[in-house]
């Protein structure tokens, strides 16, 4: 057993090395790379108009490499701007959209009167629009995008960007929304009913605008239902009538919905329990 520890000991650390050493030689041949391509250019207007070219023909990782090496050279000159502007959209092209954002975000801070900074600005929301996950995961970075986008079209009401942003606002908006629907889905579905009930009706009331509201009220005359059925007498009254209540509200937003018949045959059912139970009480 002793030797089967140390043996396995010696190939975990002879693993580690081999990485260690992969990730080593990969950095030292990118930097020689770097190096290498920096000298084959004898002046910095020759590198810049190289960088301009690989920006042009779509190598962005190698355009913003020499951009980034540029800027320093061309700080106080007016080709600085350019250069800054450059770089940032060459980490946008090249899906690198936190990059993008903070040097799109620099570059609006060092050329805030520059007729590219409304541009810069707008493409800095985009890029945390672009970063966002899908609906199923962790939604921190959506939340980052709409206050993002919000923040640039109250800053440039006029600016021609604003439908752009209100259509990224509009996805975001169903992307939350969808998140919370499947959470009180999920609620829904393991038969946690009052949970799912309250998800529910917080969907209602934060994305009143969003794709899942008739959807919602559907589940909510289905839940009711279900809800009313495991309660104890004293409750299922008023939870078989909330059934009927839902369904009424599902119809006012939409009489031809698809989940209206399947709807009003619960509220038919929970009508009737309902009535059953308080000609029992009399």
């Amino acid at each position: 057993m002793r030797i089967k520890v140390v043996i396995f000991g010696l190939i975990s650390l002879f693993l580690v090395s081999y990485v260690s050493f992969g990730q080593k030689n990969i950095g030292e041949q990118k930097s020689k790379a770097n190096k290498a391509l920096s000298r084959r250019y004898k002046t910095k207007e020759a590198k810049y108009e190289a960088a301009k070219n690989y920006y042009a023909k779509g190598s962005y990782l190698t355009a913003s490499q020499l951009f980034e090496e540029l800027y320093p050279l061309y700080l106080s000159l007016p080709e600085g701007d350019t250069i800054l502007f450059l770089y940032a959209d060459s980490y946008l092209k090249n899906n690198d959209y936190l990059m993008a954002a903070f040097h799109f975000r620099d570059y609006v801070r060092r050329y805030p009167q520059s007729e590219r900074a409304e541009e810069a600005r707008f493409l800095a929301a985009k890029a945390y629009y672009l970063n966002t996950p899908a609906y199923n995961l962790d939604q921190s970075d959506s939340h980052i995008a709409m206050e993002e986008l919000e923040i640039f079209t109250n800053a440039y009401p006029q600016s021609p960007f604003v439908p752009q942003c209100n259509a990224m606002m509009d996805t975001l908006y169903n992307k939350l929304a969808h998140k919370d629907f499947n959470i009180a889905k999920m609620y829904h579905r393991t038969g946690n009913y009052e949970s799912a009930a309250i998800a529910f009706e917080n969907i209602l009331r934060d994305f009143p605008g969003s794709n899942y509201i008739e959807e919602t009220f559907f589940y909510l005359v289905k839940n009711s239902y279900l809800y009313a059925r495991k309660s104890v007498i004293a409750k299922q009254v008023e939870r078989y009538q909330s059934v009927i209540d839902n369904k009424n509200k599902l119809k006012a937003f939409n009489d031809k919905s698809k989940y209206l018949a399947e709807a009003e045959k619960l509220a038919d059912e929970a009508q009737i329990k309902r009535n059953k139970i308080l000609e029992n009480k009399q």
